[in-house]
């Protein structure tokens, strides 16, 4: 193929004049991002023009008197994954709405509080010239309300909204609970009932007696308040709950319980492996059944709790076989034990009652 003939098959249809390397200004000054503070003041403007705020905060304003229909003083507020108003835009959005909402029911904001593991320095000095007041640590939502309390809690995962409520699981402190938040309804239509009944048992129970005023749809800011509902519950709607519906199964073991099982575990087999004695590795399925076996189990010991004292006191066990060993060796053989079997099987291990106190007595 010829020069000519080349260009003439990989020719360019349309001329362009290819683009030139800009030249640098020199002198140029730095411009400099806004604040936090700047850009939250934006967005407030923005939101304080749409009449979505208005129909947000009067829905709010009802629901706190039907909901706390014998208090006279303003709420306190706590305010939990908001994510960081420094870096996003909903999260800027959401606490505009949050302080919009505290000045239209004249809450002091030295009765915000507000916690997020994503806080930066940028957040917390826009915390500081705000007036709220920032939580010192993740208590993963188990915060006790012993007052009147607006939870803001938008887009959280649902086992913060599950510890919330069981921490204030009581005649007495429940109806101190007003949420913003995630639809609750939702979850018990999209997750099986009773998948949903032993791993966030509160939320299954609750949801038929709550009342949920779902936000409109905000153009402005259409994913800061999606599926977005204030939800509460009457005041004597829950008299007549007996005490089954007031008792709750144990907790289901959390990633940080898990975490610290497998530090526990490689502790061990660290410590046999110094003295000579190799130890097996944990199976995954073993970690997770000795997390589950922290559940406080009511009455009956599950089997999950007993495959988690096989692992938790496999060196209890191996202790007292080599204590068992020892003293054999330095004594007659006994009789035969009624444990054993007919045909020479062992019995039960004696460790088995020992590990099961302690089972039923976490239980």
């Amino acid at each position: 193929m010829s020069h000519a003939e080349d260009s003439t098959q990989f020719g360019y249809e349309d001329h362009f004049t290819p683009a030139r390397t800009r030249k640098k200004r020199k002198n140029r000054p730095f411009a400099a991002p806004p604040s936090p503070a700047v850009l939250l003041d934006k967005v407030s403007e923005e939101l304080a023009q749409s009449e979505w705020l208005r129909e947000a905060q009067k829905s709010l304003s009802e629901s706190l008197k039907e909901a706390f229909p014998a208090s006279d003083a303003a709420p306190d507020v706590l305010c939990l994954g908001l994510g960081s108003p420094a870096s996003s835009r909903d999260a800027r959005a959401q606490l505009a709405f949050l302080l919009a909402a505290c000045d239209d029911l004249s809450i002091d904001r030295s009765k915000v509080s507000v916690y997020d593991p994503v806080f930066v320095e940028d957040d917390m000095r826009l915390f500081s010239q705000l007036g709220v007041t920032p939580l010192p640590e993740n208590r993963r939502a188990s915060y006790g309300l012993r007052s009147p309390t607006i939870a803001f809690m938008p887009h959280c995962d649902l086992y913060l909204y599950e510890n919330l409520l069981r921490e204030n699981w009581s005649r007495a402190r429940l109806p101190n609970v007003l949420l913003i938040a995630n639809r609750l309804s939702e979850y018990a239509e999209s997750i099986p009932a009773r998948k949903l009944a032993s791993e966030h048992p509160c939320v299954a129970r609750l949801v038929p007696h709550l009342t949920s005023r779902p936000l409109q749809p905000c153009t402005a800011f259409p994913t800061a308040f999606n599926n977005t509902a204030i939800q509460f519950v009457p005041p004597g709607r829950l008299a007549a709950r007996d005490a089954d519906w007031w008792t709750l199964p144990g907790a289901p073991p959390d990633k940080a319980t898990i975490e610290d099982l497998e530090d526990d575990l490689e502790d061990g087999k660290a410590r046999s492996s110094s003295l000579g004695a190799r130890a097996p590795a944990a199976p995954a399925d073993a970690v997770a059944a000795a997390a589950a076996a922290r559940v406080v189990r009511p009455r009956t010991r599950s089997s999950t709790a007993a495959a988690a004292g096989e692992v938790c006191c496999s060196g209890r066990r191996a202790g007292a076989s080599d204590a068992a060993a020892a003293s054999s060796s330095s004594s007659p053989s006994p009789s035969p034990s009624p444990r054993t079997g007919s045909r020479g099987s062992p019995g039960p291990d004696p460790g088995d009652e020992e590990r099961g106190g302690l089972q039923s007595g976490r239980g």
